[in-house]
């Protein structure tokens, strides 16, 4: 049998092109495919989903309960995990996160996960009120908060133009916006690099940005299944580790690899951030609480509500 298992196209992903999963006496071949995170969103709550299992961002994830959308579990991997104070692109006049109390950010949407995280930060390291925020999103989306303050603009080019120009005093984004290669604006955290490595308390202190979901019908179907995935997932991770650490020739193009590989694995087989629930529950908790606190879902929902068991 075939699985379909859609993913970004990531070092620790890429050994899926070959796996070969087991599930009780039901072997199952991965029909792995690659595309940007997005694209993959879009499709794989859809109603003809054309995946098994896919990556989702972790705040749509977290709504799934809430809104009774019951046909998907979720699976604790965790695919994409960064800080994202690199992300803070401000216009002329803002110097310090304290600045943006009572402003106007800039959003590609308002439920997305890097959105969460980054209120958060502003919320609990800073002291901003952000109920307080005009929020202009690229795009609205169906489980936004009713009292949130959120104005369309249109998309994001017309963000980039706002901040150029001065009605946004912040652009929160998870890519490098042109308008930041172009040197019209800076980011707010000049030291991001110094101000993430503070922040760094180990592998459970790395915000996540991305889970799995995996068809209901598919899971009962196949009892081990879903604790299959999760195998092969953790699997293709140990695969891209080591030939990241292979230190016989440079696998990425940049200099110093092998030196910081093994910082950040203090020198030995350490899984620098690791699947599955237990290790991951104090950074889920947390998420839990931002999620509710900013009124993307009604209640606090615990981790193991969401997440199949395993």
């Amino acid at each position: 049998m075939k699985i379909t298992i859609a993913t970004g196209n990531y070092a620790h992903t890429l050994p899926l092109g070959n796996a070969r999963l087991e599930a009780g006496d039901q072997r199952f071949d991965v029909d792995w495919r690659s595309d940007r995170p997005e694209s993959i969103f879009r499709q794989a709550l859809s109603e003809d989903a054309p995946f098994d299992v896919a990556e989702m961002s972790l705040a749509t994830a977290w709504t799934l309960p809430d809104r009774g959308v019951t046909d998907f579990i979720a699976l604790p991997v965790f695919p994409s995990r960064m800080f994202r104070l690199s992300g803070f692109y401000v216009r002329d006049g803002i110097a310090r996160p304290e600045d943006l109390a009572g402003g106007r950010i800039g959003l590609v949407r308002y439920g997305q996960t890097a959105a969460v995280w980054s209120r958060a930060l502003l919320a609990h390291e800073f002291g901003i009120d952000v109920a307080a925020i005009d929020w202009w999103v690229a795009e609205r989306q169906v489980f936004e908060p009713a009292g949130a303050r959120i104005r369309e603009a249109g998309g994001m080019d017309v963000l980039q133009a706002m901040l150029t120009e001065g009605s946004l005093d912040c652009l929160i984004a998870t890519s490098v916006p042109a308008v930041f290669s172009q040197g019209l604006v800076r980011r707010l955290f000049d030291d991001w690099p110094r101000r993430e490595r503070a922040l760094y308390a180990g592998p459970a202190s790395v915000p996540i940005m991305h889970t799995l979901v995996m068809k209901r019908t598919l899971a009962e179907s196949w009892p081990g299944l879903a604790h299959a995935v999760v195998r092969g997932f953790e699997a293709a991770k140990r695969a891209a580790v080591d030939w990241i650490r292979d230190t016989d020739a440079s696998s990425l193009p940049v200099p110093l690899q092998h030196g910081w590989i093994e910082e950040m694995l203090d020198g030995g087989g350490a899984d620098g951030l690791p699947y599955r629930l237990e290790p991951n529950r104090k950074v889920l908790d947390d998420f839990a609480v931002h999620m509710f606190e900013q009124g993307l879902t009604r209640r606090r929902i615990a981790p193991d509500e969401l997440f199949v068991d395993i």
